[in-house]
């Protein structure tokens, strides 16, 4: 099994601002909010992983436990109730979408990102 890190290494890491601008942007974006001290994270990361790349999805990844972005962090989570990580955020044309389960398959996380 991929650990976290091995999961990751193909996600763009992003600031929250950044996220937030490509959110605004309409273009379709695909968002992992999680941290590598997290068990569910840790869990999830790597079932993202596979789901991405068998649809060709890319996925930015911003690091929860980022001090230096930590209010602008803060202020994503509220804005789109990302209350727990693993968060899934997919953006487009407007439309916001977002799943907090690390349980999810990866049949069901590729569905989600398509």
């Amino acid at each position: 099994m991929l650990s976290f890190e091995e999961a990751i290494q193909d996600f763009k890491p992003i600031t929250a601002q950044a996220a937030q601008d490509r959110i605004n942007s309409g273009e379709k974006f695909v968002l992992f909010i999680g941290r590598s001290t997290c068990p569910f994270c840790q869990r999830f990361a790597p079932k993202l992983s596979r789901a991405a790349k068998a649809k060709g999805e890319p996925v930015a990844f911003l690091n929860s436990e980022d001090q230096a972005d930590l209010p602008a962090i803060n202020q994503l989570r509220k804005s789109y109730s990302v209350k727990t990580v693993p968060g899934l955020l997919v953006a487009q044309a407007g439309q916001v979408k977002l799943v907090c389960d690390s349980s999810l398959s990866e049949e069901a996380i590729a569905a989600f990102i398509a």
